[in-house]
């Protein structure tokens, strides 16, 4: 078996993506309380432009799944053991956090009581939750995307033409779901996997040929950049502000001027600039890792390395601090939106690390217990 390298860089991406999911939550409300005000452009710009969070996060797992399991054997033993962790570190978190914030509907009235299957199902215990059953669908069905994955290898030589397919395979289920959802089906879709199949095959498709994305995207220090390199990571930056930006004027247009696109249009816009972005902020990620002081990579490092039960507690404490009047001058109100990303994203941190240091069995509510991160910058992180 192939020995894989470990990427500690992984957990500073992670990092950088939770702290996008957290600015998504924290700025929802000021989208209303702001929304004819001066203020409403900045606060959309923040909600609007964090929108690849879950998405890059499903590559991440995608990534991760088909880089460590795509050059074993696919035996039985290995799939039991697979789905035996992922039962104790996601699902297990999952249910005990549900069960929580399902109860607390409860008591305040806004569910009813007897809905706990159907709302474990489908992720609706609350808003964010959702993400959860979209990662355990992908887990599901990951024996079978695995087992394709590996007979394409051996079909196509190439691991750059394999992984084209993988991402084209993916692009062609995601989109064909999308369009007959629109025009045929008509239903609700927000938990299903399959509406971000693109963003897990492309992880795929970076893992499968992740020894030329690596010299293509992050070489290794001191190797000579040619002009094309160079031109094409400007093209991708580039991309990324511009799709970006246009995602955004298109939904302050929507908000202040009523005048909506076609939904196909928020749909490709949408699935365009979080492709791109997954790229992006893999590069940005390793740039951090490679020249950014020991300290701050360890701290981002240790975000990333709590994100499953920062995201999973965040809402919590974010709710708590909203009972607070958030109201005020314009400066009060962006003083007041600015401490609740920090209570949510900073609290839950602090939470999460303390319970993962100081409490026995914390894994059962927030995962994989991981290790402090006091490596130096030689040494190497699990990814």
């Amino acid at each position: 078996m192939i020995q894989k390298e470990r990427i500690p860089e992984l957990d500073i991406y992670r990092g950088i993506l939770i702290a996008a999911v957290v600015t998504i939550h924290a700025t929802s409300m000021a989208l209303i309380d702001a929304r004819h005000s001066l203020l409403f452009y900045p606060f959309l710009f923040l909600n609007v432009f964090s929108s690849f969070a879950v998405p890059v996060f499903i590559f991440v797992s995608g990534f991760v799944l088909f880089y460590n399991y795509v050059d074993r054997p696919l035996r039985g033993k290995s799939m039991l053991l697979f789905f035996r962790k992922r039962l104790m570190f996601i699902v297990l978190p999952y249910i005990l956090f549900s069960l929580i914030y399902y109860l607390t509907l409860v008591a305040r009235g806004l569910m009813p009581f007897g809905d706990l299957p159907l709302v474990l199902l489908t992720g609706k215990a609350y808003t964010h939750l959702y993400y959860v059953i979209i990662i355990i669908q992908f887990y599901l069905v990951f024996p079978l995307l695995l087992w394709g994955v590996q007979r394409l290898r051996q079909w196509v030589s190439s691991p750059r033409r394999a992984a084209v397919i993988v991402l084209a395979v993916g692009l062609v289920i995601q989109w064909g779901f999308v369009l007959l959802n629109k025009y045929v089906w008509q239903e609700e879709r927000g938990s299903l996997a399959i509406t971000y199949f693109s963003y897990f095959t492309l992880g795929a498709a970076v893992a499968i040929g992740y020894e030329g994305f690596k010299k293509w995207l992050f070489p290794s220090p001191g190797t000579v950049m040619g002009r094309g390199r160079l031109i094409s990571w400007w093209v991708l930056w580039v991309a990324w502000l511009l799709l970006g930006i246009v995602y955004v004027q298109i939904w302050f247009v929507a908000y202040r001027k009523a005048i909506y696109a076609d939904s196909l249009v928020y749909e490709l816009l949408h699935n365009a600039y979080a492709l791109v972005s997954a790229l992006v902020l893999f590069q940005l990620s390793v740039l951090l890792y490679r020249h950014s002081s020991d300290r701050l990579r360890m701290l981002i490092s240790w975000l990333g390395a709590c994100s499953f039960g920062i995201y999973l507690l965040h809402p919590a404490l974010l709710r708590v601090y909203r009972k607070l009047d958030l109201h005020g001058t314009p400066i009060e109100y962006v003083f007041s939106v600015a401490g609740g990303w920090l209570l949510a994203l900073l609290g839950s941190w602090l939470i999460v690390t303390l319970f993962f240091r100081y409490v026995p069995f914390s894994w059962i509510g927030l995962g994989t217990i991981p290790k402090f991160p006091f490596q130096s910058k030689d040494e190497q992180v699990n990814c």
